[in-house]
């Protein structure tokens, strides 16, 4: 279960998971689904070493761990348990005029080894719910957790032993970034990387060297835009714990929040009662962690002075002339930094805008597109935004909460990243789609096949003009095809006496 070095220097072992994936990949779904389901009753069977684990090894307090990395990872593997037999199994698609007697469908083939490459923030939902998945889907997968959270990397090994899953089958590798090259430099068939822009760019460079697919889960720089219809205390609350539960440390964490102009006041007077109130604290019921990484504090006081210098306001309290957190910045510019840069902190940056054209522009000017939110109680405006927001994903009078929606799929544009993962599509994320064309009817021929000459020119010529050209009337129509049909039979007759003839004289 558990390889270091060993994996990366010995071919052997690579030999071993590729079998377990071949084992694997053959055995029925529904023992696949069987596994997947008791890996789910294993989770709620040590609950509490799951919520201690990643309580000490991301900073979380309770109530985030459960909210978070437990309650999504067990909602979408139930979905997928629910929904693999649809899902996985074998489609029927359209025919065509042009291919008669045929037969299409596609099968929905696993890659094999999965290269899993997970985070710190969300140690446990990010690393064993696209395992789980890929698992599902019938790949091997090797996963590298971040090398912060040792404790979540400790209780994954344990609960992938307790299932009994075939031996290799699941491997868990120790190690940080020079580990992440070498696995993939190792040759594993699809990558999947949940993390930041820098390391996400490192390991698709390496992956295109190979030309390995990948998911790249990357952050963000989510918008949160607020009409003046919308339900000012509620959205209120929803920006305080969009921006910062967990310390703003999510990648659908909100940072940016656009006010219409005649509100601003009013909704900004909201948002900084609600922060004043917030717990800092380690014990249960809190709600943020103790302490904040000095290296996050400091880069978001370094964001927070660029956007002062630039003539916005700090509206919550400072000491010594360094803002304290959870901190909220109004009149942010286009240009500060903390409307440009993820800020992956405690810190929300508030800007006004006159109209709906206004604020998709600014939400738009944006390096970043996986998450938005959307305040107003009209509906069809609602909707009309959401179409023309950049982002892989839009949640309408709520914050957050959609990304972990088991039948929608999660992904960003941008520099955000690429690929899906949850609902049906990330299911499918982890399987390559073969597809089959079965000529049934052998005798019925086809366009193909020499010899090319003249008469097939035209037949072809005329197909083309036929079914794509300017409309025809019913009764020409009907007599284009039936002549049509005429040409093919009698040309079809020729060739196949053409070649018996020849077939004859070889013999």
């Amino acid at each position: 279960m558990t390889l270091n070095k060993g994996l990366l220097q010995s071919s052997e072992n690579w030999i071993k998971v590729r079998q377990a994936f071949a084992e694997w990949s053959s055995s029925p779904l529904d023992i696949r689904i069987k596994k997947l389901k008791r890996l789910r009753h294993e989770i709620v069977g040590r609950l509490e070493e799951i919520i201690a684990a990643v309580q000490q090894d991301a900073g979380k307090v309770r109530t985030e761990a459960l909210l978070t990395d437990i309650l999504p990872t067990l909602e979408i593997l139930r979905f997928n348990e629910k929904n693999a037999g649809r899902l996985l199994c074998p489609e029927k698609r359209a025919g065509s005029l042009l291919f008669p007697g045929t037969c299409a469908h596609v099968i929905h083939k696993p890659y094999g080894v999965v290269l899993i490459v997970a985070p710190w923030n969300n140690p446990f939902q990010l690393t064993l719910l696209p395992a789980a998945t890929a698992l599902l889907a019938g790949n091997a997968v090797i996963i590298k957790p971040s090398e912060k959270t040792p404790g979540v990397a400790s209780i994954l090994r344990e609960l992938f032993a307790a299932v009994n899953f075939p031996a290799s089958l699941v491997e868990i590798v120790d190690g940080g970034p020079e580990t992440v090259a070498e696995l993939v430099n190792a040759g594993p068939d699809i990558i999947f990387f949940t993390g930041g822009l820098h390391g996400g760019k490192a390991v698709y460079r390496l992956a295109a060297e190979k030309m390995i697919p990948a998911i790249m889960e990357l952050g963000g720089k989510d918008a949160m835009i607020v009409f003046a219809d919308a339900d000012l205390d509620r959205a209120a609350k929803a920006a305080v714990y969009g921006a910062f539960a967990h310390d703003g440390q999510h990648c659908v964490s909100v940072e940016r929040v656009y006010v219409a102009e005649n509100i601003v006041e009013p909704f900004l007077s909201r948002v900084v009662a609600h922060v004043a109130v917030l717990r800092r604290s380690a014990e249960n019921g809190a709600d943020l962690a103790a302490t904040l990484d000095a290296k996050t504090a400091q880069r978001i006081q370094g964001q927070i002075a660029d956007a002062l210098e630039r003539g916005a306001r700090l509206l919550t309290v400072a000491e010594n002339d360094k803002a304290l957190f959870p901190a909220v910045v109004a009149d942010v510019p286009p240009d500060a930094l903390l409307m440009r840069k993820e800020s992956f902190g405690p810190v929300l940056a508030a800007a006004s805008f006159a109209d709906e054209a206004e604020v998709l522009r600014l939400a738009n000017d944006c390096d970043f597109g996986l998450n938005a939110s959307i305040w107003t109680r009209d509906s069809a405006r609602a909707r009309r935004v959401a179409q023309h927001l950049e982002t892989g994903c839009v949640c309408i009078n709520n914050v957050l909460v959609n990304a972990g929606h088991p039948a929608l799929p999660f992904g960003g544009v941008k520099q955000s990243g690429f690929g899906r993962y949850h609902g049906p599509e990330g299911l499918l994320s982890f399987t390559c789609p073969k597809a089959i064309l079965d000529q049934r009817r052998v005798g019925s021929g086809g366009l193909n096949l020499f010899p090319y000459d003249n008469e097939l020119t035209e037949i072809t010529e005329d197909l083309i003009r036929l079914r794509y050209g300017q409309k025809f009337g019913i009764g020409q129509k009907i007599r284009g095809w039936f002549t049509l049909a005429s040409r093919r039979a009698a040309r079809l007759r020729r060739v196949s006496s053409a070649l018996e003839k020849i077939e004859r004289l070889q013999r």
